[in-house]
């Protein structure tokens, strides 16, 4: 595992309680992982990132900061996806 992705699981897993912190970190990876689309007349955001880990902390921290549920999706490695994905909308 290269020195990048151990950092991100690292990161993945340290714990973050004060409400601006949260807010300040799902911000930061919407805005360097994030894209937004209208699918049905919904705006939904996408998020791809390098690791299940980190999509699975962005899914948890948009339904306790901001109350809505989004889903993960994991997506091959071939083409141009990445390993994860979450989106809400």
């Amino acid at each position: 595992m290269s020195m990048t992705a151990l950092v991100k699981d690292e990161l993945s897993r340290l714990a973050v309680t004060k409400p601006c912190c949260r807010k300040a970190e799902v911000s930061t990876m919407l805005r360097f992982c994030g894209a937004l689309h209208i699918i049905g007349g919904r705006i939904v955001i996408e998020a791809e990132l390098d690791t299940s880990a980190v999509a699975r902390r962005l899914k948890r921290e948009i339904a306790e900061v901001y109350g809505y549920p989004s889903e993960v999706q994991v997506l091959s490695a071939g083409g141009c996806a990445r390993a994860a994905a979450t989106s809400c909308g």
